[in-house]
């Protein structure tokens, strides 16, 4: 169907062309020199001249009688077409054509030439490569393609009558215009202009190309996690009819994700073309700042606390209102619960801070602003889960291990108070670290305790101001020691056999 469109709209050209021409130039161009040069198994190059400028066509096929025609390009006294798509070791017949603005035209010899088997070196050009079929057949003869050979059938003088009717020059024009159009869309593949471009959003993508005529729109696209090189998963067109610049919305993506996509478009003739495979990321969700508090102002620092939507990075910048000094601090690792305590703050001052909230994708979002003033602490740290566990190990003298653990709201130094029993009278020990730390977590081992036997225990905690507190006691009961298998076995001699404890030395 294609075929039969191209050989009516060529015929409708051509005989156009000769009703045309009725101004004074009647000489058709004289064509010289064709020239034919392998370019590989599947192309040749044909080249020409003439003795005015003129367009540059070329009749080719399997036989005599053509049948494939290479769309004419510009003017020019040069011409240069190249054929292509040819089958390899086939021999084909073919003949220019160039035509003045005058619509006259001259047609050379028929010549033919044979492609190769397979991929050879260049061997260069000239008339030895291809041969004249009828030398001097139509050659500056300005004959039409009727009289070269071409077929004139009935739709051909149907044509003719219509075109004698037209009276006006401009309208006949206009309809030549129309026709090398159609032509050209019938023969030449749809070209999407340069690559597409790619505007991400986080679940939305804005794709956008051009092509060489009018065209419409669909974008065909998958996960590049899953994608397996040939089948997209995804498609989605624009329904905003044909044309050259096209813009495609995709949706419903999932954020920071890879795609891989390519472009495709068909014309108004069902001619097709599309890109190669691209790739583009959408963005990452943007984190939102949520429960942004001030955890505790210090003399020299203060504590900030708030969460993200999605993991984010953290980042505080403040700002002295006294002196204008500015300063930040950061924290690379992605978390969604945040708390940073700005230090080196001045006593008595009022300061103003921002948090900022970075995603994975380096896209940013800002707090609304937070101040304070540094003061005095006046409140002690406060203890808060305190738990302990004791350890039996065997042996002739069993050893207890006990492990107490417990955590301060501020960083603190903690010291442990014990003694034996529930009631007063023992004296009590203080167990401490060697050295001075102020941390929020705290751990004492104790390994003076004896088994089976009831402890209290307190905790005196200092923050770095000197605030002091002291918990409530706390009761821990360590556990039974349990006796070896020797220890049995002479336990069951000496309930059996009495004197088995003078061998023990027990009385």
């Amino acid at each position: 169907m294609k075929r039969s469109l191209f050989s009516a709209l060529l015929s409708f050209l051509f005989v156009a062309t000769i009703t045309y021409a009725q101004s004074s130039d009647v000489t058709p161009p004289e064509i010289s020199n064709v020239q034919i040069e392998k370019v590989s198994t599947t192309e040749v190059k044909v080249t020409w001249t003439t003795d005015e400028e003129s367009d540059s066509l070329v009749n080719y096929g399997l036989k005599p009688d053509y049948g494939i025609v290479r769309v004419p390009v510009a003017d020019r006294t040069t011409h240069s077409v190249v054929l292509d798509e040819l089958e390899p070791g086939r021999q084909y017949y073919f003949r220019v054509v160039s035509a003045d603005e005058e619509g006259n035209q001259g047609i050379s010899a028929d010549y033919k030439i044979e492609t190769e088997d397979k991929p050879q070196d260049n061997s260069g050009s000239g008339a030895g490569e291809g041969q004249a079929e009828s030398a001097g057949e139509g050659q500056g003869t300005g004959q039409s393609p009727g009289q070269g050979g071409a077929k004139n059938d009935s739709t051909t003088e149907e044509i003719v009558e219509q075109i004698k009717e037209i009276q006006e020059i401009t309208k006949l024009q206009e309809i030549l215009d129309v026709t090398i159009q159609a032509i050209q869309g019938i023969t030449d593949d749809l070209t999407i202009i340069g690559p597409p471009t790619v505007i991400p959003e986080t679940t939305t993508a804005i794709v956008r190309w051009a092509t060489d005529r009018e065209s419409d729109s669909t974008v065909v696209f998958s996960k590049t996690s899953s994608f397996n090189g040939t089948d997209f998963a995804f498609s989605q067109s624009s329904t905003g009819g044909l044309t050259k610049d096209h813009e495609v919305q995709l949706i419903g993506l999932d954020s920071f994700t890879d795609y891989s996509f390519k472009v495709k478009s068909t014309d108004s003739l069902g001619v097709e073309g599309e890109s190669r495979v691209f790739t583009f990321k959408t963005k990452a969700s943007l984190p939102d700042i949520r429960n942004l508090r001030i955890v505790k102002v210090e003399e020299n620092s203060a504590t900030i606390a708030w969460d993200t939507t999605v993991p984010a990075k953290a980042l505080i910048e403040y700002q002295d209102l006294t002196t204008g000094i500015q300063n930040s601090i950061g924290r690379p690792t992605l978390a969604t619960t945040h708390q940073m305590r700005i230090s080196d703050l001045t006593l008595g001052t009022r300061y103003v801070a921002f948090v900022i909230a970075e995603n994975s994708g380096g896209d940013r979002v800002r707090s609304q602003p937070i101040t304070f003033i540094t003061q005095r602490d006046s409140a002690p740290p406060i203890i808060s889960n305190v738990t302990n566990e004791s350890t039996l190990f065997p042996g002739g003298e069993s050893r207890i291990q006990t492990i107490i653990e417990w955590r301060t709201d501020e960083a603190a130094f903690c010291t442990m108070t014990y003694r034996e029993g529930v009631a007063g009278g023992v004296e009590p020990v203080t167990v401490q670290d060697e050295e001075i730390n102020y941390t929020e977590r705290h751990v004492q081992v104790v390994v003076d305790f004896a088994s089976a036997t009831v402890y209290q225990f307190w905790l005196n905690c200092t923050d770095e101001a000197g605030n002091t507190i002291q918990s409530e006691n706390f009761v821990l009961f360590t556990p039974i020691q349990e006796k070896n298998i020797i220890d049995l076995i002479l336990e069951n001699f000496e309930s059996t056999f009495g004197w088995v404890k003078n061998i023990t030395g027990k009385s």
